[in-house]
């Protein structure tokens, strides 16, 4: 994904849709307020099998939770699909799997029913988990932090 100050946004299920809550990745727009959205929807985070696994979720603890954490972290750290980068599927990365917990378990599970989180603070809070657990591998995202964006 080429743009870097993206913005993941959960949104809650519709009656018209598959009755699913949806992550969008929208293009960060800077102005007085970033929540009037038109057509800033860069794509849409998916599962592999929503129908059977249930879909993303937030705000309790749950599979749900961890499904959108594989999603945005494997997304935040343009390692592509989870399924395929070891979060999830036949050959599980234990470190990216303890990451993605404590991500779920951190941000997620705060979470109300609509939120926003940037990248750049995605990939801060994947910075500080890998110096707090002395994680050196780090993944190529992390090696050089976009810079703060500051409303002073």
């Amino acid at each position: 994904m080429t743009e870097k100050d993206r913005i993941y946004h959960g949104v809650p299920s519709a009656r018209d849709d598959d009755g699913q809550p949806r992550i969008l990745v929208e293009k960060r727009k800077l102005g007085p307020t970033e929540r009037q959205v038109d057509d800033l929807v860069l794509y849409e985070l998916t599962l592999r099998d929503a129908a059977a696994l249930g879909g993303f979720n937030w705000g309790y603890s749950g599979s749900g939770p961890a499904r959108a954490a594989n999603a945005i972290l494997a997304d935040a750290l343009d390692l592509g699909t989870p399924w395929t980068c070891g979060f999830e599927g036949s050959t599980i990365d234990p470190v990216l799997q303890e990451l993605s917990a404590d991500f779920a378990s951190d941000v997620l599970v705060q979470c109300c029913s609509q939120w926003r989180l940037s990248r750049p603070s995605v990939l801060r809070w994947c910075r500080g988990w890998y110096a707090q657990h002395g994680v050196d591998d780090l993944p190529t995202a992390l090696r050089d932090l976009p810079e703060l964006t500051s409303s002073r």
